[in-house]
């Protein structure tokens, strides 16, 4: 098992459609988060499975007071 940043996947591991695939989503969806520069880790599993996952601050939007 293997754990990266999303811009380190997509510039040594493969594609924007090959993560989306591979994460059951859309395309657009993974270049949305790259684009946002959002906190994003893939883990690359043994069997070859990827998952990805978020951290975010609490509360995750800013409030206007």
């Amino acid at each position: 098992m293997k754990t990266i940043t999303l811009g380190e996947y997509l510039l040594s591991y493969g594609t924007q459609s090959d993560l989306a695939k591979a994460l059951g989503i859309q395309q657009s969806a993974v270049s949305q988060m790259f684009r946002s520069k959002r906190n994003i880790s893939i883990t690359i599993h043994v069997d070859g499975s990827v998952e990805a996952s978020e951290i975010r601050p609490i509360p995750a939007r800013k409030t206007v007071a």
